[in-house]
């Protein structure tokens, strides 16, 4: 019972620290445009972080050159190509199956 309570109070206080931003940037206030611009990178970079340390570190360790590194290869290919976040995220996660399955 005590992580379900666990679970619900970082589910509210998730909740409140998003909602929070409504709130102080209602609709009736204008946001500096360097703001705007600021908030329109955090989720590349978020995402960049992910990738970056999923590439590079395996439990704490330099990760191996190996499928990690030549999904992701394929993955910039297909995005410097598509342009598109869909496609290169679905084309890394089959190039990656593939290696794996192959041995890689």
């Amino acid at each position: 019972m005590t992580t379900f309570l666990i679970f619900t109070a970082a589910a509210i206080g998730t909740y409140l620290i998003r909602i929070s931003g409504i709130v102080i940037f209602g609709r009736d206030r204008d946001i500096p445009p360097r703001v705007e611009q600021a908030l329109q990178l955090v989720g590349p970079a978020a995402m960049a972080a992910i990738v970056a340390n999923s590439l590079l570190l395996d439990e704490g360790a330099w990760r191996p050159f190996g499928a990690w590194h030549l999904a992701a290869l394929a993955a910039v290919g297909v995005a410097l190509w598509r342009r598109s976040s869909g496609v290169t995220m679905a084309a890394g996660a089959v190039v990656f199956a593939a290696l794996l399955l192959a041995g890689v």
